[in-house]
This record gives C-alpha cells, sequence and structure tokens, in this order.
C-alpha cells in the first residue's frame, strides 16, 4: 500500500484572547499537558491557573497532537471536549484555558495571534500560517492521505485522472475551502 499525501492540517495551539503569553516552546508545551506546568506565571502570564482543553479521546486531532509532542495518555485534561468548535468555544469562555485545533478553525473564526476571542500561538517561535505548515517549519501537522495499491502511475486509468484533479490547481483549491493546506 502507498499514502498518498493530498492535504496537510495544521493544528493550532490557542489561549483565550486576553492573555499576554503568545509563544510556548514544545517542551513548555508538553509539561502544561502533563501537568508539570500549572500556572501562567511561569511562563510569563498572569498569576492564573492554566485551563488545559483538548480533544475527546478518539479524535484524530488529538491523538496527533499527543504524538507530536510525545505525550500519549499522559495528558491532565481540565475539559475532553466533542469537536473542533466546542473546544474554541471554551478556550474564548475560559480565562486561563489552553487549547488545540485544526489550523482551518482559525481562519474560520478570524482569530490569529493577538487578535478575537482566542489566540493562536507561536510554537517555537513559529506560528501556525499556511505557509509554516506546507513547507514543515510549523511542528503540529496531520496528513490527509489517500491510499493505493502501489504506485499512482500504476492504476487504472480512471483512478489516475482522479489523482490528477485532487493534485491540480482546482483541487487543491477545494483543499484549502476546507480548511486545509494542499501540497505541491
Amino acid at each position: 500500500l502507498v499514502e498518498n499525501v493530498v492535504a496537510i492540517d495544521g493544528i493550532a495551539v490557542c489561549v483565550d484572547g486576553a492573555n499576554p503569553v503568545t509563544g510556548l516552546g514544545r517542551r513548555e508545551l508538553a509539561d502544561i499537558y502533563t501537568g508539570k506546568i500549572t500556572n501562567w506565571s511561569d511562563l510569563g502570564g498572569a498569576d492564573m491557573p492554566i485551563v488545559v482543553v483538548g480533544r475527546e479521546a478518539g479524535s484524530g486531532t488529538r491523538d496527533t497532537f499527543e504524538e507530536a509532542l510525545g505525550i500519549r495518555d499522559l495528558c491532565a485534561y481540565a475539559n475532553e471536549l466533542e469537536g473542533m468548535g466546542t473546544v474554541m468555544a471554551r478556550i474564548a469562555a475560559t480565562p486561563g484555558a489552553i487549547g488545540y485545533v485544526s489550523f482551518d478553525m482559525i481562519k474560520k473564526e478570524g482569530s490569529t495571534a493577538g487578535k478575537g476571542n482566542v489566540s493562536a500561538l507561536a510554537l517555537d517561535g513559529i506560528l501556525p500560517t499556511a505557509e509554516n505548515v506546507k513547507t514543515g517549519r510549523y511542528p503540529l501537522c496531520q496528513s490527509f492521505y489517500m491510499v493505493t495499491k502501489g504506485d499512482i502511475s500504476d492504476q487504472k486509468e480512471l483512478l489516475q485522472a482522479w489523482f490528477d484533479f485532487v493534485y491540480s490547481k482546482e483541487g487543491q483549491d477545494l483543499a484549502a475551502a476546507a480548511g486545509l493546506v494542499g501540497v505541491d
């Protein structure tokens, strides 16, 4: 079986909009999610407890997030929520909250670093932008695959035509419209 990457989704780490913290290192983020760091004052923020928000068990975004940080099944969540919209709403409404959402949620909500009710954080100094996701600079990403038995060039003509469309400008524009980052 061959995994063919057709799009990429960045996972943005977000805090409530009033939080003055604008970025974290991966180790700091892992320490927050495992309960080693529990107050924003330890990270240059206000003396306020950190409220750890995440997706429910079984979520692909949660699996990717925890695996990328090397903290699978070690997290101390205060809230485990279904759906990205629910996570965004909880972060926005909860002082001291931190959570992660698919990159497209930032674009949908109009929330970018320092704007709106939710702020996306830089991770290791890199913001979750489409360009940083596409180039692989931003470290929290999940790829979307279409799997074939053998290379695309070994497939029937109709399936090859499908992949031609998926990788075309029109196909990649559809991926972008769905909030994903296209691949070259």
